[in-house]
Formats: C-alpha cells, structure tokens, sequence
C-alpha cells in the first residue's frame, strides 16, 4: 500500500477516498479533495530529496511553503482520526476520543455509553459542507445595515436572495447514521478561530458551526440526512500550548463562555433563543497532545 505520506497521513488515496461525505464543495468528486493531499505531500517529499540552494530570502519564502503541511489542520485531523479508525480496536479507540473531548458518557438523553450512541457502524467524514441555517439567513436579511460595516458590501448583500451565508465546512465528523450521533471537529494547529464573513461583522467560525449543528438537513446523503441535532456535538482540537493558555487565542474565550452557560451563545446566535438548552454541554476541547497519547501515532510528528 502507498501512502500519501508516511507521517503526515500514512493511508493510502484509496482509503482517504472513501471519507470524503457525498456533499456540495467537490464530496461528489473525491479526487477535487486528494489533489489537495497529494500536491501539498509531493511538494513536501520533494523539498526533503532536494534541498533548495540561493538567495537567503529566496529559500527562506521556498521553505515556508514546502513545508506548510507541517502545520497543516487538514492532515493533521485526518491522520489522527483515521489513525483510530483502522486500527485494531476502532470502537475503544473512538470511545477513548469522545470521552477525553465530551465526557465519560454522552451529554444528551437517550444513549447511556458512547458505544450505544457509536451504533452499528460509525462513519468519518472529512471537508463537510454543512448548510447554513434557513433562521439565520432569514435573521440576518431583516439587520443587515446593523451587521455590515461597508457601504459596497452592504450593497452586494442587498441583491441576493438567499444565499447571505454560504455552506460552513466541518474539517472532520464522526457520524452514527443508525442513532443519530454525530460529533464534528474544528482543528486549529497555529491559526485562530476565523471571524471572516462577509455580510455579518459579528459572526465567528466557533458559533457558525454550533449553529449549523442544530438544524437536521435531510436533503443530505451519505447518512448525513439521519443526524439528530439533538445529538450532535462540536469538537475542538488545538495544541496543548493553547489549551493550558486559553487567554491567547479568541476561540479560548468563546470556549470558556460557550460551555459555561447559554447567554454569550444566545448573544452570538440570536435567532436561536430557546433552544440552546444543553447545548454546552456538547462542546468539547482537547489535544493533539492528549490525543496522541491516548491513541498510538495519532499524531506522529509529536514527541510520545
């Protein structure tokens, strides 16, 4: 078997392949998502058979590039969850992950263990466009000149319809078609939680993907269309350095206040007043350290 890195992602495009969830944003296609893996690989391998000579500045600007997958969030979830799935023991090992992350039983009624609410056959999914809630949109269409700062924005955004938001894309998701549970993963290497939208200048990643959480989507596939909000969790997972020192990076705030109680999520997701109940209790934090761990060559760039 050819792996498309053997630290970085150490599976074969045949098997990443089949991990790809059949939605908008090239899941119909694999290969538009394992170009991306495989370009970002080769480069890396090339840069270590060759190592570049010439103006400092020059190599400096070369290395940086070569070597983003050193950083990269999309390998980096990808090895570790995969590295659970096909391993020997994948229920224990997906167990152990939702325990750390989301506590020794799961945070919603009607599954007493993580293995009740895994089911039959759990399924991964990377890069999964989730799509943007139809009460959000309808909120946002009546407080545009409150959301918006630009005056040519504000005018791109008074000419659409419906699509003020597009699609939030879940790095990774866990999903039990036959009971409902789903858990999706936000990886952050070095980058911060992103606030980049462009009709709302007070939306950030964290609440949007809480937010898309909490509506079914049935016109899904792929065992997409069987998620029970009510049994779907947010994961984040950050490096070590981050959690221990939650102050330095936004998604730290967020964090401390979204799973502490519902007024701060209220505030961020307005059009959902009256149902955020339980909803912090489904948010989780761990990482790539602890991960690493608890599941062996999780993540084997990191010291054991």
């Amino acid at each position: 078997m050819t792996v498309l890195h053997p630290a970085y992602l150490p599976f074969s495009a045949e098997q990443l392949r089949t991990h790809f969830a059949p939605v908008g944003g090239g899941g119909g296609n694999p290969d538009l998502h394992l170009a991306y893996y495989r370009l970002s690989a080769r480069r890396y391998l090339d840069y270590k058979k060759n190592m570049p000579a010439g103006p400092p500045l020059a190599v400096a600007k070369y290395i940086r590039f070569a070597r983003q997958i050193e950083k990269d969030e999309r390998f980096w979830i990808v090895t570790l969850l995969l590295r659970a799935y096909y391993s020997a023991d994948r229920r224990p090992a997906l167990r152990t992950l939702l325990s750390m992350a989301l506590g020794a039983t799961p945070p919603f009624p009607g599954c007493a263990t993580w293995d009740e609410a895994l089911g039959e056959q759990p399924v991964i999914y990377f890069e999964v466009n989730l799509p943007s809630p139809p009460s959000y949109r309808a909120w946002l269409r009546g407080r545009l000149e409150q959301q918006i700062l630009v005056p040519y924005i504000l005018e791109a955004a008074s000419i659409k319809k419906e699509r003020l938001e597009g699609a939030t894309k879940a790095d990774a998701m866990i999903i039990a078609p036959d009971t409902g549970f789903a858990a999706i993963f936000e990886a952050k290497v070095l980058s911060d939680t992103s606030t980049q939208t462009s009709y709302d200048s007070t939306r950030n990643q964290i609440a949007r993907s809480i937010d898309v959480l909490l509506d079914s989507n049935p016109q899904l596939r792929g065992g997409l269309e069987r998620r029970d909000p009510q049994r779907s969790c947010f994961v984040l997972v950050t490096p070590r350095l981050f959690h221990a020192n939650p102050s330095s990076r936004l998604y730290g705030w967020l964090m401390r206040d979204y799973r502490t109680g519902t007024e701060l999520l209220a505030r961020h997701l307005p059009h959902r007043i009256g149902q955020l109940d339980g909803v912090p209790q489904r948010l989780g934090w761990i990482t790539w350290e602890d991960c690493n761990d608890a599941i062996p060559n999780g993540c084997p760039w990191l010291p054991s």
